[in-house]
């Protein structure tokens, strides 16, 4: 053999031996990574996961391409993450049906909600907002749970439908207050606040971009907010926990979820990478015109929410008896 082809040959060789061992997982990503949107186009979870797909930076390439597997109340889609490879090319965006849906749908489901995924990133969450008709006559959260105790089961409120976050909301109001409102469901969230508007029911709870339009203009009247303060857009509405009910909590959230398998670096990689497009300044005002809150963080601090979540969300349905016949 040439000697100056036995040189080259043992120069690769001691380049390759000398290769830092993790240098293959240092590439990530090298090919396209999947979003899946477990939900038509159009909805909050398709906004959030275009806005992570589009947004440059954060080390995570631009071939970041988002599919829309609707069905089946968001377990189709997120079945597909469940099962996917586990090399964090293929990943999930997901709402608040996915810690709900552990409880409510419980063996129905085709995945462990708890173990068969992990935890990426919590992108975004949105307060949710308590409102009546204008003619009701409460102006504080105190007024409305003396009024609604002074008239049992008078008092009806309207959620985007049941089992959502929304609905579970009015339930937790109703276990710490004991104010026994009455559920109605409506197929998502504007037909729910137009009925309060109409007057066929009384009370709402709603994301702010929702309903924030009716109060405004005076045909609804919010009296509280969950979240840690105040709206920007209605500053004179107090949050739940200065009504005196910090443990009215429930948030509408929105995160990143991973099959389980995948490796640490790989998902740390993909959480620094979203944290920092979700943090650029074009992204973070345009989360803040649809009315939500970057998240951001790590992935260890979606886990811990994902389980709280879990653990709330159990808790309400049993208590409340909720069922998907309801």
């Amino acid at each position: 053999m040439n000697p100056l082809t036995v040189t080259r040959a043992a120069a690769l060789a001691l380049c390759c031996a000398l290769a830092p061992a993790g240098h293959a997982a240092d590439r990530f990503p090298s090919q396209p990574i999947r979003l899946i949107v477990p939900y038509a186009p159009g909805g909050a979870s398709d906004v959030v996961a275009r806005l992570l797909a589009s947004t440059p930076g954060g080390g995570l390439g631009d071939r970041i391409i988002v599919e829309n597997r609707a069905g089946g109340a968001s377990v189709a889609g997120t079945s597909i993450v469940a099962t996917a490879q586990p090399n964090g090319y293929t990943l999930g965006v997901v709402d608040s049906a996915f810690p709900i849906n552990a409880t409510l749908l419980g063996s129905k489901l085709p995945y462990d909600t708890r173990q068969d995924f992990r935890a990426v990133i919590l992108a975004a969450t949105s307060p949710i907002v308590l409102s009546v008709n204008k003619d009701v006559p409460a102006h504080s959260v105190a007024d409305l749970v003396a009024l609604a105790k002074a008239h049992p089961g008078r008092l009806n409120f309207s959620s985007a439908g049941n089992g959502t976050a929304l609905h579970l909301a009015g339930e937790q109001f109703n276990m710490v207050t004991g104010a026994g409102l009455v559920h109605v469901p409506y197929r998502g969230g504007a037909p729910s606040v137009m009925a309060v508007v109409a007057g066929e029911t009384q009370v709402n709870f709603s994301a702010p971009s929702t309903v924030l339009p009716h109060i405004q203009s005076g045909r609804l009247r919010a009296l509280a907010v969950t979240g840690p303060h105040r709206l920007a857009s209605v500053p004179d509405v107090p949050t739940f926990a200065e009504a005196g009910l910090p443990t009215v909590a429930g948030v509408i959230s929105y995160g990143v979820i991973a099959p389980k398998g995948v490796p640490d670096d790989v998902v740390r990689t993909l959480a620094a990478g979203f944290d920092a497009r979700l943090k650029a300044p074009d992204a973070a005002r345009h989360i803040a015109d649809l009315g939500f809150e970057v998240a951001g963080g790590s992935a260890d601090d979606y886990a811990k929410f994902l389980d709280h979540e879990i653990d709330t969300a159990r808790e309400i349905i049993r208590k409340a008896h909720i069922t998907t016949g309801d």
